[in-house]
């Protein structure tokens, strides 16, 4: 249904300070509240169904910290930030980057968070590659207290999400990424910037000394209801030495396990071959990096 957005006037605006303020205006308004950080999507909907506008400005959601277990990140950090941030400059963690600075144009990079990008639940969305294939988990707290999960159980659904009634989505949180681990991060639009994605997708690979596959993440977005993993071409290459010919067939197999949809942007076709050479590229990618660990070129910066 056609959502008329000339009703859109929300009755009130309100920027708590603490995360108990937020939760109590969240569970008091229910479906007629939407929490905002940057805004960007809420100007671009117009829900009339939103009264009112929770800004979480305040509420100290704006990090990237890196210790012993690996990166957290406020859910209110803008993409600006994640470009640039050092802790997100090396190794694996630079598709993350990566992504973000993929995402729309410089200013709207400055006010969009990746909490908003993550709870929009948009297929095409820039950044939920890169984290599934780093293994995001997400902290997400309410009225019923504090829980923890995997990002890969978040999404339910095209703008669909796992937030009950009275929660938000507070922090990202990635694991260490293991030794020798490479990632790497593609994005085709129809313009080269500032565009939403006819295919995006992230590869994460880690490789033994012995040049076989020890494990491996295959992620492509906008072209399932969800963000998909290729889990028959991850089954490919686990285990084996990553060879040109089986990276060709695993990028094969992952275009096979996609559902794109024709729109007025791309059609199911151009899609599903664009994501097997999308998933080839990466897969070589990061194969490279690998080969050449220990040779003195390897930087872990795919």
């Amino acid at each position: 249904m056609m959502l008329n957005r000339n009703n859109f006037r929300p009755k009130d605006y309100v920027r708590p300070t603490t995360l108990a303020q937020t939760i109590r205006l969240l569970v008091d308004n229910g479906h007629k509240a939407r929490l905002i950080a940057g805004g960007t999507d809420l100007l671009v909907e117009k829900d009339p169904a939103i009264e009112t506008i929770i800004d979480v400005a305040d509420l100290g959601l704006n990090y990237v910290k890196q210790d012993n277990h690996g990166i957290k990140i406020g859910a209110a950090t803008p993409f600006a930030m994640l470009e640039t941030s050092p802790a997100l400059g090396k190794g694996p963690y630079n598709i993350l980057a990566r992504a973000a600075h993929s995402v729309g144009t410089p200013q709207i990079r400055n006010v969009a968070t990746i909490g908003g990008n993550i709870c929009s639940a948009v297929p095409s969305a820039d950044s939920l590659p890169a984290l599934l294939a780093l293994a995001a988990s997400v902290r997400i707290v309410g009225s019923s207290g504090e829980r923890t999960i995997n990002l890969s159980d978040f999404f339910l659904g095209p703008r669909q999400n796992a937030l009950n009634t009275g929660e938000l989505l507070a922090e990202i949180q990635l694991p260490t990424a293991p030794a020798r681990t490479a990632a790497a991060f593609s994005k085709k639009g129809r313009v080269s910037v500032g565009d939403l994605a006819l295919v995006n997708g992230a590869v994460s690979l880690t490789m033994s000394p012995e040049g076989v596959c020890e494990d491996l993440c295959i992620i492509l977005g906008a072209v399932a209801p969800t963000p998909l993993r290729a889990k028959k071409a991850e089954a490919m290459l686990r285990g084996e030495k990553p060879e040109k010919d089986l990276l060709s067939k695993a990028a094969e197999c992952a275009a096979g396990e996609i559902s794109p949809i024709s729109d007025v942007r791309s059609s199911a076709e151009y899609r599903r071959a664009l994501s097997r050479v999308i998933v080839e590229r990466m897969l070589t990618k990061v194969v490279d990096s690998l080969s050449n660990y220990g040779k003195g070129a390897y930087n872990g910066d795919q």
